[in-house]
């Protein structure tokens, strides 16, 4: 087959893939109903768990929060994804590069209450400083690294944030890489 002909065949192919992404009216891991796919949902480690992507509809929905999703790069060690609300803002981070264990460990927090969800350790948290504010994560154990739930509420007591972050940390276990 000539350098041409390869070229094509190659070119056309890569149409034919983007065109049946966009006929399935979804995004690359989910399925067309917004639900993500078993291999999005199973691929090892968390470097390629995209934070933006992960919520469904009906995850948002549920914690009262909207996409899409805007990224929140200020720590480059924890990507994540942030998604507002009327009461609260909801903000999904992972750490791929630290342990659930050593990322808990570190003695920045004011509180922090071990747990687990469905097997999996977790713990809520409240970073030093952040006392009183309406601001509370619940971490989890996922893939040798570490997810992030942050509930913000818009007024220091709108909501009881860590209740809603372990609640959302609960719903979404089940689906985060082990």
């Amino acid at each position: 087959m000539s350098t041409l002909s390869r070229t094509v065949v190659v070119t056309a192919a890569g149409v034919a893939l983007l065109g049946l992404t966009a006929c399935s009216g979804g995004s690359p891991g989910r399925t067309g109903d917004g639900e993500p796919t078993t291999s999005a949902a199973a691929a090892p480690g968390l470097e390629s768990f995209d934070v933006c992507n992960f919520f469904t509809p009906s995850d948002l929905s549920a914690a009262g929060v909207s996409g899409p999703g805007e990224p929140d790069n200020n720590l480059k060690s924890e990507p994540g994804c942030n998604y507002n609300g009327a009461k609260m803002d909801l903000t999904l981070y992972k750490v791929p590069d630290t342990t659930f264990d050593k990322y808990t460990a570190q003695g920045n927090f004011a509180e922090i209450t071990p747990f687990e969800i469905s097997g999996r350790k977790a713990a809520t948290g409240v970073t030093a400083g952040s006392q009183g504010q309406g601001i509370c994560s619940t971490f989890l154990d996922a893939a040798k690294g570490t997810i992030i739930v942050t509930v913000t509420g818009e007024d220091r007591d709108s909501v009881d944030a860590c209740g809603e972050s372990r609640k959302v940390a609960e719903q979404i276990s089940p689906r985060l890489p082990k």
